[in-house]
């Protein structure tokens, strides 16, 4: 059986797994500039690392909007890491990071269920079980040939 999962904050050493990570998965991230911009946002952004075993095995960055409210950017597990519990993992460390700091909302785009992708549709049902509500569908952020939906999830009331 597979070791505990660790949520630890990106290093530039964690780089070169993340970029293989992304190669790994055309089916979510088939966009080279986007991939760039990614990997950027990691050296830039609050950005997390899963590792088991100590292999890195998925990650995700956040970019705050507002002073409240931040975007999931990006978040990527392992092909071969899927349904193990490791994006959920990433998302409530955080959501856990966010409320630290006294935000109190966090979105996600993702394709929309316009578009018939089915690897999108998991991708929006992971979502939805972990709390995140569909707000919009819009052609405006990616074009008429990838609609995007944005999700929210309230992280506090106050």
């Amino acid at each position: 059986m597979a070791g505990a999962v660790s949520i630890v904050p990106f290093e530039e050493r964690h780089h070169a797994a993340c970029t293989a990570i992304l190669g790994a998965l055309p089916d979510w991230f088939g966009i080279p500039e986007s991939n760039t911009a990614y990997l950027q946002g990691l050296r830039e952004l609050p950005a997390f690392v899963a590792v088991r075993d100590g292999d890195v095995v998925g990650f995700a960055s956040l970019r705050p909007h507002f002073e409240r409210s931040a975007e999931l950017e990006v978040m990527a597990v392992r092909p071969d890491q899927h349904r193990s519990g490791i994006g959920r993992a990433l998302v409530l460390h955080c959501e856990a990071w966010l409320r630290a700091r006294g935000f109190a909302v966090l979105h996600v785009k993702t394709l929309a269920p316009s578009h018939p992708d089915p690897f999108y549709a998991r991708t929006r049902a992971f979502y939805l079980a972990l709390g995140f509500e569909p707000v919009f569908e819009t052609p405006a952020l990616w074009g008429p040939e990838n609609p995007a939906l944005v999700s929210v999830k309230l992280l506090s009331r106050s």
